[in-house]
């Protein structure tokens, strides 16, 4: 699968997370908040104000991703875009969908794949092009860790090696498309 279609499918499969992930944030902030009225040494609220900082710029790049992929499914009026629609935003399962638009397995996997192909033609002609998706979204922990999981089952499909992840796949995933690294510490799925 193409670089920006595989950008397309973590966008995809990134959105049922970023409730939780919105609201796990919101409550690191409360947290720190909370913690920040015992700080005693200028220093050490500093360093709280930068985490507030940080975790609200996150929670602001999580609601202009949603924003983004419900834009794209709102003019997106093809019918792939509407079973990738019930896909990933309704959670309706393949076989609720195959019986609801009356089409095949191998139909239904087909408009998936179109829909996804549908789907980036719409954030292209948003202005939201691969490079540009990876600069607004890249350095999201749960962005970064979909997309690794995305490229994994991509190169698995192609018979790849990366379903043992050795140094070597690991190597073949960093040089052909560079998911960008994260730190931070993990809450659930979610690193925060």
């Amino acid at each position: 699968m193409e670089d920006k279609y595989l950008v397309a499918k973590t966008l995809l499969e990134c959105y049922s997370h970023l409730d939780d992930l919105y609201d796990a944030l919101t409550k690191r902030v409360d947290a720190c908040m909370e913690s920040g009225f015992y700080a005693i040494f200028p220093n050490e609220q500093m360093r709280i104000y930068e985490r507030i900082t940080e975790y609200e710029n996150r929670k602001i790049g999580l609601y202009n991703m949603k924003f983004l992929i419900e834009e794209c499914f709102r003019k997106g009026k093809t019918a792939p875009i509407s079973i990738l629609k019930e896909k990933y935003i309704n959670k309706i399962t393949k076989e609720e969908c195959m019986k609801k638009y009356g089409v095949s397995l191998r139909t239904f996997y087909r408009y998936v794949k179109k829909g996804i192909a549908d789907f980036t033609v719409e954030l292209e002609k948003m202005g939201f092009e691969k490079k540009k998706i990876l600069c607004e979204f890249g350095n999201e922990p749960l962005f970064q860790t979909t997309l690794t999981k995305v490229i994994r089952e991509d190169d698995r499909e192609e018979g790849g090696t990366a379903s043992s992840p050795t140094p070597i796949a690991l190597q073949k995933i960093n040089s052909r498309r560079t998911p960008l690294l994260h730190g931070g510490y993990v809450h659930g799925r979610y690193c925060v």
